[in-house]
């Protein structure tokens, strides 16, 4: 199959050339420049901006039109990256747009707006903050859009990162939400050392928002309002998006659309019946199988799954003997070494991560298999966080961990009612205290600790109510329902379960 790839730069739309040459086009331009082996093409959300322009003779197409566009031009890959500020009521639409079209597409994904991650607040504040230095008698008020969608708590978020500048002269308010000016008027009422007020778009472009609700002439203008009061106002007229530092902020949103996903994939413990719908969708829809691999060879996670493509093909047939498209992934084996040495841990899974940004950087989606369930005492934590912290995005997707499935094997529950419950790993100093906490106990990886394990109950009163399992759901699962049964042959995967 020939790949023909290609970016959907998705904006509300204005109908001035101006705002749109100085943040659209520019922005568009940056993206070109930035991916030159993507098609960028535009699309406008807006009806009305659509229809405007298309009586001046500028046909701009809606996001089904330009999907159409791509699908009948034969591209096999798009991803659509759009310019809103905020996850409103336009980016809800957009979503549920373009995923009509994801059966026209080999590939098809959705970025993200420019605030939606907690970080992208500080990095937007700090730049505007920095553009925008008032002088000590004057107060920057920037103009949100706002909206009664949910979203709205973004202005109010941007709101409390300006008051944390310190010097009380940045603020935010909104159009058509919360804050309202009138409210930051009134704050600024009891700073008699302010006289003047800039008023600054918090928009992309300087548009109709700008040039009329800010800028006009009429009495019900910002401006109007603000020297109403007795403020000497001046209004910026450019968008967000004329600034390289907000636009540098818009790259990498598109190019962390571009690039893959890092998932951390559960498959549960066992012979690979507990290798959940989504785990396996997951699965099926990686390019990369990242594979943890330990000293000896060992590649238990893997073998997991392979069984559960085994139990899918027996279930459902011989359409599905490959659901899971196994033969065709591409496989990453991460060697890891265990050890409590935080120098030495961070500088194996860093090295790691580099390996899997080189994937994900290509546009490959990634997926770790993890035995049991990712969230618990998993290493793929070890490699999310650089990931992260190099950009790129990172999903979990949750499984049947293996302390609920040892329970299952011994037919019992863990808790009931207000009882806790508490997961100790087997090799914490703090063993004796953890067992003496109220309600049930789950000791985690107990192998290579089961001596001293098996007498510090014992020393608690706990030996007789404890039962154990090695292997959970393996060929050489052992179910121990008193300890007195064991038969002594060691396991990493030990779980005792104390009641």
């Amino acid at each position: 199959m020939t790949v023909k790839k290609a970016i959907l730069a998705v904006s509300f739309g204005t109908t001035h050339d101006q705002a749109e040459k100085e943040a659209i086009a520019a922005l568009e331009r940056d993206w070109e420049q930035a991916f030159p082996e993507y098609t960028v093409r535009r699309a406008f959300t807006s009806a009305t901006v659509r229809r405007k322009l298309a009586e001046r003779g500028l046909h701009i197409p809606g996001v089904a039109q330009a999907l159409e566009a791509f699908s009948a031009d034969g591209y096999t890959h798009v991803w659509v990256q759009p310019t809103h500020l905020i996850p409103g009521e336009e980016y809800d639409r957009l979503k549920a747009e373009t995923l009509r079209w994801k059966e026209h597409f080999s590939f098809l994904k959705i970025g993200e707006p420019l605030l939606m991650q907690e970080e992208d607040y500080d990095t937007v504040v700090s730049a505007m903050c920095g553009r925008f230095r008032p002088a000590a008698d004057e107060a920057c008020i920037f103009m949100g859009h706002g909206t009664w969608h949910e979203a709205n708590r973004a202005y109010e978020k941007i709101g409390k990162r300006l008051q944390k500048d310190g010097s009380g002269r940045y603020f935010m308010a909104t159009v058509e939400g919360v804050p309202a000016l009138e409210e930051i008027l009134e704050t600024l009422a009891h700073e008699t050392r302010i006289r003047r007020i800039r008023l600054i778009p918090f928009m992309l472009v300087a548009g109709e928002h700008a040039l009329h609700d800010m800028a006009g002439g009429e009495a019900d203008s910002w401006k109007h309002i603000c020297e109403a009061r007795g403020y000497a106002v001046t209004c910026v007229l450019h968008g967000m998006g004329s600034y390289p530092e907000i636009r540098r902020q818009y790259v990498r949103k598109c190019r962390k659309c571009l690039s893959g996903i890092f998932y951390g994939i559960s498959v549960g413990p066992g012979a690979g019946g507990s290798l959940t719908l989504d785990g396996a969708d997951c699965i099926r829809r990686c390019d990369v199988l990242a594979v943890p691999r330990t000293g000896y060879g060992r590649t238990i996670a893997l073998s997991i799954v392979r069984k559960a493509q085994e139990r899918i093909a027996e279930l459902f047939g011989g359409p599905f003997s490959d659901y899971l498209e196994l033969e065709q992934k591409e496989f990453l084996y991460l060697d890891l070494q265990m050890t409590r040495d935080e120098a030495v841990r961070s500088r194996i899974y860093n090295g790691l991560a580099e390996q899997i940004g080189e994937l994900l950087a290509a546009g490959k989606n990634v997926g770790m298999v993890t035995l049991g369930d990712v969230s618990v005492y998993a290493t793929v934590s070890y490699l999310a966080a650089p990931l992260q912290a190099m950009g790129y995005e990172v999903a979990l997707v949750p499984g049947v961990n293996s302390f609920c499935a040892c329970a299952a094997a011994l037919g019992r529950s863990l808790t009931s009612i207000s009882e806790p419950l508490h997961i100790i790993p087997a090799g914490y100093d703090g063993l004796e205290e953890s067992l003496r906490l109220p309600g049930s106990k789950v000791l985690m990886k107990s192998g290579k600790h089961l001596p001293e394990i098996k007498q510090a109950l014992r020393e608690e009163g706990l030996y007789e109510k404890a039962s154990m399992v090695k292997d959970c759901g393996m060929e050489t699962q052992e179910i121990c329902w008193g300890l007195d049964e064991d038969t002594e042959r060691n396991s990493y995967f030990t779980t005792i379960l104390v009641p």
